[in-house]
């Protein structure tokens, strides 16, 4: 009886917890981005996706950023990666600026686990069962990190959860228009997406997962998936004249892949404690197949899970860990074993939560220590009235902020710098993050022919009278 009464109590409050669990780490998570804002760092690629949005005008430019013009050779972050999904975050930059893009990467975990925590109702979890599978996937600490993103700040991959996840309920809940829309939307999110599908499809066709119920279904999401990743990395490209940038490298990347001839040694090992942290999922292979074909990928390409391709696979890996412990708990049949189970599950979250946590919070402390750098407000209005906004201009790391959107934005890189009419140094001497210090060189070794046009105790703010406005295949060659 006090048993039953425990799980009573636990059933009745266990969304409660859940939401309040959502909204403390989706807190948690918005603090260290933002502080992090504040000292000029997770501005790589949110400065990226900032700038090609703003320079969006659905007609002639679509995602363009002169960083990629300079570095890549490409008309479009498109053909970097297949993204027209990201088009969806045009309004919110423009509306509410480039930090938006900050808050969608930290929500985009807590609105994921909304739909997991459905999912795990609609296959009949326990609410103390629907807690363990979102702390599972909050608190991993591929979740945790990926989201935080020190250095990017933003990815468009996270918007795989914002449609992932509730393409997997829709999917589950036999919702087919619903899940069709989402599928389209999760497709173009980026290529990989494609390999969610297939491995879906696998998991149905070897092992009948329960995210499919006839085989038509899924040969017309598999050939849909197909269709886009044709589309994205063959079609459009070759539209365009140009190559998708990744894509083509992917081929003689995992052919000489150390994996393939069996040396494992050069595995990450994170791997094996991403798989050890969802434990449960090997219970279900059928819904875990639907991580495998990405995660084998990434291994061949020898990629760490310690970034953004962290994301989807653990919220997909925390799906099929709440199927598997589902079968798990109707494997176990006696009071004794479900009350050791439940132990055992309280530990594991217990030791997750403190050292996701603990790790989370030492790598956000280093990060600053070691790059933090914030510019203040003053210095960037005058270093942004000293140059000709329409002109290509290369600004280090931690001064983004202040120029996310011009419209020929140049990031810190040695070949771009030679190209950008106007240069904005750190005047801080140890600030070495990424090619920061190559563009401090760059101006020392350059000094002669630069003209210093604004100068305080934060940033110096050059100017190359050899270099033309824009790039001279835009047509405006203006001095």
């Amino acid at each position: 009886m006090r048993l039953n009464g425990v799980n009573r109590f636990v059933e009745r409050h266990a969304d409660r917890a859940i939401y309040l669990i959502l909204i403390g780490w989706a807190a948690f998570m918005l603090a260290l981005k933002f502080r992090l804002a504040h000292f000029g760092l997770a501005t790589d690629d949110l400065y990226n996706y900032a700038n090609a949005l703003y320079n969006t005008n659905f007609w002639d430019n679509w995602l363009y950023v002169a960083r990629y013009e300079a570095g890549r050779h490409l008309p479009s972050l498109m053909f970097d990666h297949w993204q027209p999904t990201t088009l969806l975050l045009w309004p919110l930059v423009h509306l509410s600026g480039p930090h938006s893009l900050l808050v969608v990467q930290a929500l985009a975990p807590a609105w994921a686990c909304l739909f997991l925590a459905r999912i795990c109702r609609y296959i009949g979890l326990s609410g103390f069962d629907r807690l363990f599978a979102v702390t599972i996937c909050l608190f991993s600490p591929y979740m945790m990190l990926a989201a935080m993103d020190s250095i990017e700040g933003f990815h468009a991959t996270s918007l795989l959860l914002v449609f992932g996840a509730p393409l997997a309920w829709a999917a589950l809940t036999r919702r087919w228009r619903m899940a069709f829309i989402l599928m389209l939307l999760f497709l173009n999110v980026r290529e990989n997406a494609a390999l969610y599908i297939l491995g879906a499809v696998l998991g149905y066709w070897i092992f009948k997962n329960r995210y499919f119920d006839n085989n038509r279904r899924t040969v017309l999401s598999l050939a849909l998936a197909a269709l886009v990743f044709f589309i994205g990395v063959k079609v459009a490209p070759m539209l365009a004249g140009v190559d998708n940038f990744h894509f083509s490298k992917v081929g003689h990347t995992v052919s000489t892949a150390a994996v393939l001839k069996f040396d494992f040694s050069q595995v990450d090992k994170d791997w094996a404690a991403y798989a050890i942290g969802l434990w449960p999922a090997a219970l279900a292979p059928g819904a875990f197949m639907a991580v495998v074909p990405e995660a084998l990928m990434l291994i061949a390409a020898d990629k760490t899970i310690v970034n953004w391709y962290g994301m989807m696979l653990v919220m997909a890996g925390a799906a099929a860990a709440a199927f598997g412990l589902c079968r798990l708990r109707a494997w176990a049949s006696s009071i004794a074993a479900q009350r050791a189970l439940t132990i055992f599950l309280i530990a594991h979250m217990a030791l997750l939560v403190t050292s996701s946590l603990s790790n989370v919070l030492g790598k956000h402390e280093i990060i600053i220590e070691r790059y933090g750098f914030n510019v203040p407000e003053r210095s960037l209005v005058a270093a942004r009235e000293a140059i000709d906004p329409r002109c290509r201009t290369s600004v280090f790391f931690q001064a983004m902020k202040g120029f996310g959107d011009l419209p020929h934005l140049l990031y810190p890189h040695p070949i771009q710098v030679e190209q950008a009419r106007f240069v904005i140094v750190s005047k801080r001497a140890e600030l070495n993050l990424l090619h920061n210090r190559l563009q401090r060189d760059y101006a020392a070794a350059n000094k002669a022919s630069l003209e210093v046009l604004y100068e305080d105790a934060y940033l110096t703010v050059f100017k190359q009278a050899s270099v033309a406005c824009v790039n001279p295949a835009s047509g405006d060659n203006s001095s």
